[in-house]
């Protein structure tokens, strides 16, 4: 049976270098765990999520030792990445919690206008999302939970920020960047952390 670190990896969103989640960090490492970002390259997803994912599992199996799992947290983009590497790249087998804040699960109206690989794959009916979410199924042992708010106006519509699957929490941030950096939402994240570490693999 594999056993569960102390390791929580935060994966930012677009165009961020993980700065966002540096509140979230510091509350997590002061709650005993081993909490760390990464940064993404290219993270406008330029090269699309796989790109982004196979950077993801390079820093997974440098931070975790044999046998060990850990938790993943992406905010926005960040989450996209999270699910293709747990989904698409085996990485189910070295995660025990995934935790996805503000991700368009099912697409945003606004990649729209990202005419790039990346873009194309968050797009509302993608063939990219499509294809994860007829998967989402292997997400179940990873006890995973999304956090939305309604006011988001760059996750639109709102319900794709809701995995539909898991736990769902609605939280009342008024700006989608305000999400990692919020009261709130980082109490929750924590919570779910912790209870992360009680549930069976």
């Amino acid at each position: 049976m594999n056993r569960k670190s102390h390791t929580v990896l935060l994966i930012p969103g677009i165009f961020d270098r993980g700065t966002c989640l540096l509140r979230m960090q510091r509350a997590l490492s002061n709650a005993g765990f081993n909490a760390q970002y990464i940064h993404l390259r290219y993270n406008s997803g330029w090269h699309g999520m796989e790109h982004l994912s196979a950077q993801l599992m390079a820093k997974i199996e440098k931070l975790l030792i044999t046998g060990e799992t850990c938790t993943l947290v992406g905010f926005s983009m960040g989450g996209i990445v999270a699910r293709y590497y747990l989904q698409s790249m085996s990485g189910i087998r070295k995660v025990h919690k995934f935790i996805s804040i503000a991700s368009p699960h099912h697409g945003s109206y606004w990649a729209n206008f990202l005419p790039y690989k990346g873009g194309k794959q968050l797009r509302i009916g993608s063939e990219f999302l499509c294809a994860l979410n007829k998967s989402i199924h292997l997400l179940d042992q990873t006890n995973p939970v999304s956090i939305w708010t309604k006011y988001d106006v760059t996750i639109m519509p709102h319900s794709s920020a809701q995995l539909g699957l898991g736990i769902s929490y609605e939280v009342p941030v008024i700006l989608h960047r305000l999400m990692p950096i919020s009261s709130k939402v980082i109490s929750l994240t924590k919570k779910e952390v912790i209870t992360g570490m009680a549930d069976s693999i």
